[in-house]
């Protein structure tokens, strides 16, 4: 029972450490401190969750698993992305803190089944968000689709709890926590012989209910306020193109501005987390997000003309390749492109090439982008905000793939 991440074992171990671990240190000191001073306000679940069981949140930033440990008693082993475990000081403090089941972006997920089953079948329960990757425009994801078969293959009780405010606390495009509260409350819990009667897309319909946030629609109603010292900057890293001109890849971020550098359109962000401006097209995230996707879909038939023409490309990276939960460095000043047909990884000395049909996976991670392929992950990373989501966007929809 390995992952897909060579050498990594999902099983759990050393579980009376990370229970004590679990119950002292963090339930009784770390957690109340450390949950009032970020101003987490999760309620809790009065109920008692006996034997294995399935803990579904929806994935809105990194302190959602504060959150749902305010707000869940007792001990349960989390899947979570191997990002945070990438330098060897957080590996050390990760690992001795908690028992993981980890996940590679853009890999297989079947070593996380096999981890989830083995924790299961101890009598332990699981923790995870069914979306498998938090928002990038403050409206949850749908879980994906083979969550409700594997439901039914566990066969163990399912608990779902949603998040709040997690978009205004801490966006996926920033690194600046907001001193705004990160909220959220039990929602429904499913016995498994109520779920043995129902069909794999049926559960995924009542997650998706279940789990469903969005940030804008929240807080034009409650107000919350989000503030932060520079509450644009690095929004690029998901808006890429201009609502006034369509120019495409020409979106800027400073302080709380927002600007297109080629035809001077200009919004600001306020500490609600909307957009304001006199020539404002789009007050939020989510809506020009949906704009911008519509757009690129409209230029599929040229891609299609030009298949080998490169669609977009950026320059100045480090390719890095992963080794187990190390990174070792490749090559540096590369540039990462796409075409209808292939993603290339080149420079003076590397001329990598892989074809979107045969890619296991291409995700934007922290500062770059993954790319997985025959068993190998790649990661082209950038010491510049840049927005690297818009690979996967182009592949999704060359893919039609049915969320983009």
């Amino acid at each position: 029972m390995v992952s897909s991440v060579k050498g990594r074992d999902n099983k759990p171990k050393h579980t009376w450490w990370y229970k004590l671990f679990m119950q002292v240190p963090i339930r009784c000191f770390l957690l109340p401190i450390g949950s009032h001073f970020l101003n987490i306000k999760t309620t809790k679940y009065e109920g008692k969750l006996k034997g294995p069981f399935l803990l579904l949140y929806n994935h809105s930033c990194d302190y959602d698993f504060v959150g749902v440990l305010k707000g869940v008693p007792g001990y349960y082993r989390f899947v979570m992305s191997d990002e945070i475990i990438k330098k060897r000081y957080k590996r050390v403090v990760v690992k001795s803190a908690t028992n993981g089941i980890y996940r590679r972006k853009g890999e297989s997920a079947q070593g996380v089944a096999e981890g989830i089953r083995a924790t299961l079948d101890m009598g332990i329960g699981v923790c995870m968000a069914p979306e498998g990757q938090e928002t990038p425009n403050g409206v949850s994801i749908p879980v994906r689709k083979k969550t409700g078969q594997l439901i039914k293959d566990m066969n163990v009780d399912v608990v779902t709890y949603r998040l709040e405010g997690g978009y205004g606390f801490l966006p996926k495009w920033t690194s600046e926590r907001s001193k705004g509260p990160l909220l959220g409350s039990f929602v429904n819990y499913y016995k498994k012989e109520q779920l043995a009667e129902m069909t794999p897309e049926e559960i995924n319909e009542l997650l998706n209910k279940d789990l469903y946030f969005s940030f804008y629609d929240w807080n034009r109603k409650e107000h919350r306020e989000y503030p932060r010292t520079k509450p644009a900057e690095c929004v690029d890293r998901i808006i890429y193109t201009c609502p006034k001109c369509n120019a495409f890849h020409t979106i800027r971020s400073k302080a709380d501005e927002v600007y297109c550098e080629e035809c001077g359109y200009k919004v600001k962000m306020n500490v609600y987390g909307f957009f304001e401006g006199e020539d404002m097209v789009f007050d939020n995230i989510y809506d020009w997000d949906v704009w911008q996707k519509d757009r690129l879909k409209e230029k599929l038939p040229q891609w299609q003309a030009e298949p080998d023409k490169v669609i977009t490309s950026t320059e100045g990276g480090i390719l890095k390749r992963m080794n187990g939960d190390d990174q070792e460095i490749l090559d540096e000043g590369v540039t990462i492109e796409i075409t209808y047909n292939d993603v290339i990884i080149r420079s003076d000395r590397t001329n990598m090439r892989f074809p979107l049909k045969d890619l296991e996976g291409l995700a934007p991670i922290a500062h770059g982008i993954g790319v997985s392929y025959g068993g190998e992950f790649y990661k082209v990373w950038f010491a510049f905000p840049d927005a690297t989501i818009r690979f996967r966007t182009i592949r999704r929809i060359i893919m039609n793939e049915s969320v983009i």
